[in-house]
């Protein structure tokens, strides 16, 4: 049964006044008006800017470097910015064009650490210290969060990177069909072989009642991929490779056992017809999503909590019931997934820009209160209105879906809110509406319901007793000399390739010889300097530079 559209509506009012990234608590006028003040007393900088393309932006609304949310920024920025559009998952490629051609931008706004890696070691990037003293935001966040420099400092003791701070909150979670467990009589599974006999029933025992083999158990696309990873403690998958362990030496190695593991149990889950065969061609996992939110898959990896996805499901489903699923213990003991960084090292500038005082200006900018409110919220009484609990609310979700979802890219070095209306906070304590309409008492029903379910990814995943897989966060690994460099970007490749044809070979192509060969095709890609220089850096480093175990005095800080 759907439920009306009215209903679904104020669902999406309650959801998506959760969802707004990094939503403010103040009521202050930050409409699109004049320019700041004193911009007709000097001349204005011009600089350029790289900005993810996720395809996202509706034909009403431009492109994504000329939209309401670009023309806001030029017309309150204290200086002009052109952006240059770069696919948000070919991002290594679009960038290797425009520094090869001369045409890359001033400003890299990327995610990707590997990226920034190489541009550092090809001497693409320009140290900020001398401008960065001149700042006026952006230096106070680093004398206020010293890591920020830390994290930012590269081996030539220059400062490079520019990052903002966030709350540690939950990122990957695996969400699992607590009705169906209770309508299969089973558990929450606490180990990977109750994971994989979990999966199974899911996949095989008619779950949603219908008569029909139309389930899946669990997804082996995106995080799911990674979901898989983590319960054998390691990260190695189409979209994120970082496989370093400690041995009991307390030395950093690769965890070829911990790979090899985690590959096994992918064949199973496969083998078993537990997964999507065609896992490899859902990338971004497109297809696992539809597949939950219309009540066919069991045990689904979300990046973020995805309050639309349950209202969907919900719609489609009004029965089902969600959770956390705390990750089963393994070969390797407990862990958690990816959790969100406290800091984020998210921009670089080119080495060839000419104005990069005015860079600066742009940033301290960008990091302002006024920048925060709007490229998270939107313009107050067209986006949002403030609620009654004082934060930012959602007026028209349709509306925000058009107008105003697509710009989180801009704001990626804005930084992040905290307190009660942080996005997550919103989320975990949906208001009651005042108005008790049938409707609203449905919405608020549900968002309830879907607070109780991140709660518990909160609950899962934020104890160092699980700690979060991964030694070193994507965030602060080194840079590699330029050859070594290519030598681990081409090696991890040609590691994956071989792990995803054994997946999906039986029994003609077994985990242990798939690993022999890539072992092999490591070597041949000087693997055993790259592993050389990854141990020495950890040894001269570990105290240095941020690590996923320090995540969790970020959290002991929060919670004071």
């Amino acid at each position: 049964m759907i439920e009306s559209k009215k209903t679904s509506s104020a669902i999406l009012l309650l959801l998506l006044g959760g969802m707004m990234l990094l939503s403010a608590c103040t009521s202050k006028e930050t409409g699109s008006g004049g320019k700041s003040d004193g911009k007709n007393t000097e001349t204005r900088g011009k600089i350029t800017s790289t900005i993810y393309d996720r395809g996202g932006v509706a034909p009403e609304e431009g492109t994504m470097i000329s939209n309401r949310w670009s023309k806001w920024i030029n017309e309150n920025s204290p200086v002009d910015v052109s952006f240059v559009s770069v696919p948000r998952w070919e991002s290594a490629q679009k960038l290797n064009t425009l520094f090869a051609s001369g045409t890359a931008p001033d400003l890299i706004l990327e995610y990707d650490s590997v990226i920034k890696n190489q541009l550092y070691t090809q001497k693409q990037l320009l140290p900020l210290d001398e401008y960065i003293e001149k700042s006026t935001v952006y230096k106070g966040m680093l004398e206020k969060y010293p890591t920020l420099r830390k994290l930012g400092t590269k081996d030539d003791g220059k400062l490079y990177e520019i990052g903002r701070i966030s709350d540690v909150i939950p990122q990957h979670i695996i969400y699992i069909r607590t009705d169906w467990l209770k309508g299969l009589n089973l558990e929450m599974p606490k180990t990977t072989e109750d994971f994989f006999n979990v999966a199974k029933a899911f996949a095989d025992g008619d779950p949603d009642g219908n008569n029909k083999k139309d389930t899946y158990g669990a997804n082996l696309s995106f995080v799911g991929m990674m979901g898989v990873d983590a319960m054998f403690g390691t990260i190695f998958n189409a979209n994120d490779k970082n496989p370093w362990i400690l041995d009991e030496n307390g030395n950093l190695v690769l965890g070829w056992d911990r790979v090899e593991a985690a590959l096994q149990f992918k064949k199973k889950l496969y083998d078993a017809g537990i997964v999507d065969k065609d896992f490899l061609t859902d990338g971004k996992g497109d297809k696992a999503k539809l597949d939950f939110t219309t009540g066919k898959l069991g045990i689904w990896g979300s990046n973020g909590p995805d309050a639309a996805a349950y209202s969907t499901l919900k719609q489609n489903v009004p029965d089902a019931e969600i959770a956390a699923l705390q990750l089963p213990e393994g070969l390797f003991g407990s862990f958690s997934p990816i959790i969100g960084t406290p800091i984020s090292m998210n921009a670089v500038v080119n080495a060839q820009a000419k104005n990069p005082a005015d860079i600066i200006k742009y940033i301290d900018f960008m990091m302002s209160e006024k920048a925060i409110m709007v490229l998270n919220n939107g313009i107050e009484g067209e986006h949002y209105k403030i609620g009654d609990n004082g934060c930012p609310t959602v007026i028209d979700p349709d509306k925000n879906k058009i107008e105003k979802n697509y710009s989180g890219d801009f704001a990626m070095i804005t930084g992040g809110i905290t307190g009660k209306c942080a996005s997550y906070n919103l989320l975990l304590n949906p208001i009651e509406p005042k108005e008790q309409t049938a409707e609203g008492k449905a919405a608020y029903e549900i968002s309830k319901q879907f607070a109780a379910a991140y709660q518990s990814a909160f609950d899962a995943y934020l104890d160092p007793s699980r700690p979060m897989v991964s030694i070193i966060p994507n965030a602060a690994l080194p840079s590699l000399p330029q050859t070594l460099q290519i030598n681990q970007t081409n090696g991890f490749k040609t590691v994956y390739d071989i792990i995803a044809k054994s997946i999906i070979s039986g029994g003609s192509y077994t985990a242990q010889q798939a690993i022999k060969d890539a072992k092999a095709a490591w070597q041949t890609s000087n693997g055993a300097k790259v592993e050389a220089f990854m141990k020495e850096w950890y040894t001269e480093n570990k105290d240095k530079t941020l690590l996923t175990k320090d995540y969790y005095d970020f959290i002991k800080k929060n919670n004071e």
